[in-house]
């Protein structure tokens, strides 16, 4: 009877603590790419980087014509030798120019749309433990992360109606 008793209280005290973590799980599956590209949140932060380098868009391509018209001009044969000369070393600088201009354009658009993907997938992990929390799961896991899985809920469409009811919240 003794040993009765200790073994059940060992199992007891094994059993109990697992048994709240470990039991039941309630796991769930998401698809960020999918809320990623659904939510209005992108759209909204895509037209205002648009708006952003807009400026410095227009500058290059205005650049970028200009220089073709040399180019055009050049092949003119009704130029002299010395005036060909003049508009050779103009492309050359301009084309100088124009590279260091589209190189930084590239840079900044990089940098701009980093920043605003980051900002947005923030804000989608902030919606996951929202639903998280209110569903009382253990365990989200991305589709990508996932081969197979059997009879799991789906909580993408939770998360794109949080963040539809969140539209004018976010901030940029």
């Amino acid at each position: 009877m003794k040993y009765f008793l200790k073994i059940m209280l060992l199992m007891i005290i094994l059993i109990i603590p697992f048994d709240n973590a470990y039991c039941c799980p309630k796991i769930v599956i998401i698809n960020i790419a999918k809320i990623f590209y659904t939510i209005p949140q992108k759209n909204t932060m895509s037209k205002k980087l648009e708006q952003e380098l807009r400026s410095d868009f227009l500058v290059i391509e205005k650049m970028k014509k200009l220089f073709l018209s040399k180019i055009k001009k050049l092949e003119s044969s009704k130029l002299s030798k010395k005036d060909k000369e003049r508009i050779k070393k103009e492309i050359i600088y301009e084309k100088k120019i124009l590279l260091k201009k589209i190189k930084f354009f590239t840079k900044k658009n990089t940098q701009k749309q980093e920043k605003a993907r980051n900002k947005i997938l923030i804000f989608i992990y902030n919606l996951i433990n929202i639903i998280a929390k209110k569903g009382n799961y253990n365990l989200v896991l991305d589709t990508s992360a996932v081969a197979y899985m059997k009879n799991v809920k789906d909580i993408t469409n939770d998360v794109i109606d949080l963040a539809n009811q969140q539209n004018n919240v976010f901030s940029f």
